[in-house]
């Protein structure tokens, strides 16, 4: 299936971006959509369609830009074409948009035991397997322990949290803490 990012959706389109924002992701991981449109609207956030060959919305990547670097704050592929080579092609073609940006992305520290784990392991995998890394900290995340991956660069703690006190102000950013990982814990 090949896919392209569109940047002006339909209102059908926009329609199923927002119904999958509200699906693929925990309510502890979601901001209010108004607050992302606003940021969009300041020029900070992309809301960008991933969409088919048949102009169908199959998936969605919000990201924010702050400096050099870009924050994938979301991204999901529509449940029915997982598996079939899109998720890896977004990842490409966004990688292709933004060469000139260090891109870096959050995801559920996959060795918590949790109910999820499963499904942990395999989305760093991906990840993994599209050239992303893990960065030696992982941060709290408004109380979800997350782990940071970026693409061939490195970005520090102090880097990662500016993006939250630069775009959101201080007082949101400090429910955005370092957390020592097993690799550094005392």
């Amino acid at each position: 299936m090949n896919i392209h990012i569109v940047e002006q959706l339909t209102k059908t389109q926009m329609r199923d971006l927002k119904r999958l924002y509200r699906d693929a992701f925990p309510a502890s991981e979601k901001k209010p959509f108004w607050l992302i449109r606003k940021k969009q609207r300041e020029g900070i956030t992309e809301i960008l369609g991933l969409v088919n060959e048949e102009e169908r919305l199959v998936g969605e990547i919000i990201t924010i830009a702050w400096q050099d670097l870009l924050l994938v704050d979301y991204f999901a592929i529509v449940e029915d074409v997982r598996g079939q080579g899109c998720g890896a092609q977004a990842l490409g073609l966004l990688q292709k948009r933004y060469r000139d940006r260090r891109v870096l992305l959050e995801i559920e520290t996959p060795e918590i035991p949790c109910e999820n784990s499963r499904e942990r392991v395999r989305r760093k995998r991906f990840y993994q397997s599209c050239g992303m890394e893990s960065m030696d900290y992982h941060v709290g995340l408004f109380g979800v322990e997350m782990e940071i991956m970026t693409y061939q660069c490195q970005v520090s703690f102090d880097e990662y949290h500016g993006i939250f006190t630069g775009v959101y102000g201080r007082r949101f950013a400090r429910k955005v803490t370092r957390i020592a990982t097993k690799n550094n814990r005392n």
